[in-house]
């Protein structure tokens, strides 16, 4: 199991150890699978999960008084994907206390984590997706931007570590590309999950930990 550890004020690597951690976990897994149930078996390296499962387990592991202050509604386990997208859109890039947001998809760096929410929350439906970022996002023309991630999903992105392959999960924990669009002032306004999707818009917040007041 990850050793849960205080926060203690340091410079900001805290966004990398996150992205790191994500990234062990991608490279050695054993078992994976995307389901709303969580059974997460780090031992073991089982990872059966949803995305907020995902992100939620390793922020609880190393950054735990970062993940206490992410809302949870009382009926759940864990806080879902727009809960975290609430969260940070409810902050400004001044934010102090544990966490700021990045307004411009352009300045998103190697451990911050982005969400989107749907318009209507309803019992049993998916409430959006919530990752963490794996690399410095690239622009690719005006407007777009790729994306590497570490998430739990149930499709592949582009260029995904799943797949139908030898030795590759079809749905689950991984990495991939997702595709961003965003507006005259560098925001995020829709993405593209996959090679099968179309852009679709929905609101999208960027939330990076940053350490704690001494």
């Amino acid at each position: 199991m990850l050793e849960s550890r205080p926060v203690t004020p340091m410079p900001n690597s805290l966004p990398a150890e996150l992205a790191a951690q994500a990234e062990s976990i991608v490279n050695n897994l054993v078992q994976t699978d995307y389901q709303y149930d969580e059974e997460i078996n780090a031992d073991a390296g089982t990872y059966d999960c949803d995305c907020n499962s995902f992100v939620g387990f390793v922020l609880e592991a190393l950054a735990p008084t970062y993940y206490s202050m992410i809302p949870v509604e009382a009926n759940q386990p864990r806080p879902r994907a727009f809960e975290y997208y609430d969260f940070f859109a409810s902050l400004t890039p001044e934010s102090t206390g544990g966490w700021h947001r990045i307004d411009f998809l352009q300045d998103a760096r190697r451990g911050d984590i982005v969400a989107w929410r749907v318009p209507q929350i309803e019992v049993g439906e998916d409430t959006g997706h919530v990752f963490f970022v794996a690399d410095t996002p690239v622009k690719e023309s005006s407007g777009i931007f790729v994306v590497r991630v570490y998430d739990s999903a149930d499709q592949p992105h582009f260029e995904d570590t799943r797949g139908t392959g030898d030795g590759q999960f079809p749905n689950g924990v991984g990495s991939g590309f997702i595709n961003f669009e965003v507006d005259d002032n560098g925001e995020p306004t829709a993405f593209q999950f996959g090679p099968s999707d179309d852009f679709v818009t929905l609101a999208i917040a960027i939330g990076r930990v940053e350490p704690l007041p001494a």
